[in-house]
Order: structure tokens, then C-alpha cells, then sequence
């Protein structure tokens, strides 16, 4: 088998990140960190944004991209095959910092064993205790050395049971404008001024367009039927992903449908929409930075969502709400989450110019909370850790 990491003499640093979102995140250190350490040396599992960096991805991303018990228990002997076998390279290797981006259920499981061989671990993204599962904090504060935390709320829980969190701010409130221009985008998508735009987001993970596609391609029918001359724009990150949504437009009869598959270009798409629809996760954040209107929803397996449920802590789950405190936005999960619940809520926004404004000012607000040059500071601590090694 190959050489993990790259020849070189700079440092190694071991990086496993599982989605999309990880992906953009694992990029931005990247970089930050290559503007202090330009020989720094990376691999592990990695997206393209950074693989475009210089780091070598040992086995593809996608494989990462399951969510949900009864999604995972499907895939869950190639994962963990995959990451014993990662496990015992990295072992063998032994870079000088592991950082493992979100994916806490396959990066707490290599974590642990390598901190225990003395190999300094960072977790970028704090899992979700605060609103469900909070009695991970115990699991995670034995895996790592330190929890980078996107938002300013989750350091004091991991301080209160003697981890070691910082608060890093939110690699993607720094990268999107405090005041986005909508006409910008229109234009760079080649869309008119005053078209009516709906931006519809169905997730990242080939699990979440098989739960969400019908359900989107069925409420933008309804919506086309009210708005005739509305446009739908559907980004998607991957050719699987696109091939999903389009085998599903074609098996609901949906092709003449005046929606526009993007391959990504979604933080555009969600800029120049007039409303949003977005599955829940990081794109709801990024629907609120775009101070765009939107409409949460997500759809799991009944047997998923019943185990999730019984330990959610909050009443809501998009990033906005949990921010704001408060149901800011509309959240439509599983039963709730029908075309025709859909599509009253988001004609709603669309009939209702004062409250896009309201909303407009609001995520405003809780951008300038979250905009801390995150990508910096997380560098400064790899590299301090980095700097221990020495």
C-alpha cells in the first residue's frame, strides 16, 4: 500500500472529513494554515475543494455521506472496515496532528485510539449536545484534545466537564458578504430582475435526496401551478447526487418542470432565490447568511426519527432557530414535511415582502456574532499544537 501522506519535510497532518460542508471547512484551514506552514503535509479523506489544496484522500468522501441509524446500519460494515484500516495507517504513520472535520460517529472512533498513542487530536464542528444527546460531551472530551467550536454557546459545555473547547466562529458567516446582492447572482445565473426564484436544497448525502427529491419535485409542481412563471434552482454537489435527483424527475413524469439542476453554485442559488426550501444542516445556515427567507424541513426514516427524537433537547433543529433562540423560521420535519404543508408556508413568505425584510435584518444580526475569521483562528490552534510536537 502506498504512502499515506505525500513526501515532503514539513509537518503531517492527518485530516478526515465526511460531507460537503466538511469539505469547505477542511479547505479553509487548509489554506489557512499552508499561509503559516507552506510545507505542511495533509491526508486522510478528503473532498474536492481539498484535494485542490494538496491533500491526498486514501479513500473517496461519499462514503462518509450517510446520515440517520437505519441509513448508517446499511453501510456500517464497509465503514468500519474503512476506518480500522485508516486507523491502522495512521497509527503507523503517526502524523503530528490529527483533525477530524464533523463526522463525529467515524472521527471519535479514530480519535480516541490516537490521542491514547500520544498523537494530538482536534474535532473541528462540535457535535450537536446542545440539542440532542448531550451525554456525548463525556465521549468526546476522552477522543480529543481540543473541540474547535463554530458557535459561541458550546466551549462552556465541554469546560464544564474539564475539556478543552475555543470558540473559532463560523468559516462561512467570514466567506459570505454582510450584504449579499441578490442582483449579482441573478445575473451571474442568468436569471431576470424580477423572475420569481425559489431555491430548493434537499442535502448533500446520497441518503438525503432519496428521502427529500419527491418531496421537492412535488411541492415546486404545486408551486409552479400558483406561480407559473416561477423558476426552481436545485444545487447539487456531486454527479451521484444529480443523477439521483434526475432519475426521480423523470420517474415522476416532472422533467417540463422549470427546475434548474446547478452543479454546486448553491450559496448563488440561495442568494438570488426570493425564498429558500432547505433540508436541514449547514445549508440552513447558509440561507441565513444569503438573508434570504427559507423554510426548513427533513425527512428521516420512522425508525430513525423516533430514536432522534427521544433525545432531542430543543424543540427546534435548524441552525437559524438554535441561533435566534426561537422558532425565527419555519421548520416542517417528517409527518409535517408535505408538499401541500410546503407550499402554503413558502407562499407565505413569497406573499409577504414586510417579513422578508424583518427576517433580512434579523440574520443580519446573528451574522456579525458569527463572523470571527474562524479559519485563522482555528489555524493558530492546530498550530499551537503543532508547536508542542516540536
Amino acid at each position: 500500500m502506498a504512502p499515506l501522506f505525500p513526501e515532503g519535510h514539513g509537518p503531517r497532518i492527518a485530516i478526515v472529513a465526511g460531507e460537503a460542508s466538511g469539505d469547505l471547512l477542511g479547505a479553509s484551514l487548509i489554506a489557512a494554515i499552508r499561509r503559516r506552514l507552506p510545507d505542511a503535509r495533509f491526508a486522510g479523506i478528503a473532498g474536492p475543494k481539498m484535494q485542490g489544496l494538496g491533500a491526498v484522500s486514501a479513500y473517496p468522501m461519499e462514503r462518509l455521506a450517510v446520515r440517520g441509524y437505519v441509513e448508517v446500519l446499511k453501510h456500517l460494515r464497509g465503514l468500519l472496515a474503512m476506518r480500522a484500516e485508516l486507523r491502522r495507517r495512521l497509527l503507523d504513520a503517526r502524523p503530528d496532528l490529527f483533525i477530524g472535520i464533523d463526522a463525529p460517529d467515524f472521527n471519535l472512533g479514530l480519535e480516541r485510539p490516537l490521542k491514547e498513542a500520544g498523537i494530538p487530536t482536534l474535532h473541528y464542528v462540535s457535535p450537536s449536545i446542545w440539542a440532542w444527546r448531550g451525554e456525548r460531551v463525556h465521549k468526546i472530551k476522552a477522543a480529543t484534545d481540543e473541540v474547535l467550536c463554530l458557535f459561541p454557546f458550546e466551549p462552556p459545555l465541554y469546560e464544564a466537564v474539564g475539556g478543552r473547547a475555543s470558540y473559532v466562529g463560523h468559516p462561512l458567516a467570514d466567506q459570505m458578504p454582510l450584504q449579499p446582492d441578490p442582483a449579482v447572482c441573478r445575473e451571474q445565473l442568468g436569471l431576470a430582475p424580477g423572475q420569481l426564484v425559489f431555491g430548493m436544497l434537499p442535502g448533500s448525502r446520497i441518503s438525503e435526496i432519496e428521502f427529500h427529491a419527491g418531496l421537492f419535485i412535488e411541492t415546486a409542481r404545486q408551486l409552479h401551478e400558483r406561480y407559473p412563471t416561477a423558476q426552481f434552482l436545485v444545487p447539487l454537489v456531486t454527479r451521484e447526487t444529480r443523477n439521483l435527483f434526475e432519475t426521480e424527475l423523470y420517474r415522476r413524469d416532472a422533467q417540463h418542470l422549470p427546475i434548474r439542476l446547478l452543479f454546486g453554485h448553491a450559496q448563488e442559488a440561495m442568494t438570488a432565490a426570493d425564498v429558500n426550501l432547505v433540508a436541514s444542516g449547514t445549508a440552513t445556515l447558509e440561507a441565513m447568511l444569503a438573508k434570504r427567507p427559507l423554510v426548513i424541513t427533513y425527512r428521516l426514516s420512522q425508525t430513525t426519527y423516533r430514536m432522534v427524537k427521544r433525545k432531542m433537547r430543543l424543540p427546534y433543529v435548524g441552525l437559524p432557530n438554535v441561533l435566534a433562540g426561537r422558532f425565527l423560521v419555519p421548520e416542517l420535519l417528517q409527518g409535517e414535511a408535505t408538499p401541500d404543508n410546503l407550499v402554503q408556508v413558502l407562499s407565505n413568505l413569497v406573499d409577504d415582502p414586510a417579513l422578508a425584510k424583518r427576517l433580512e435584518a434579523r440574520f443580519g444580526e446573528l451574522h456579525g456574532r458569527l463572523r470571527c475569521d474562524a479559519a485563522e483562528r482555528a489555524a493558530e490552534v492546530a498550530l499551537a499544537w503543532l508547536e508542542r510536537r516540536r
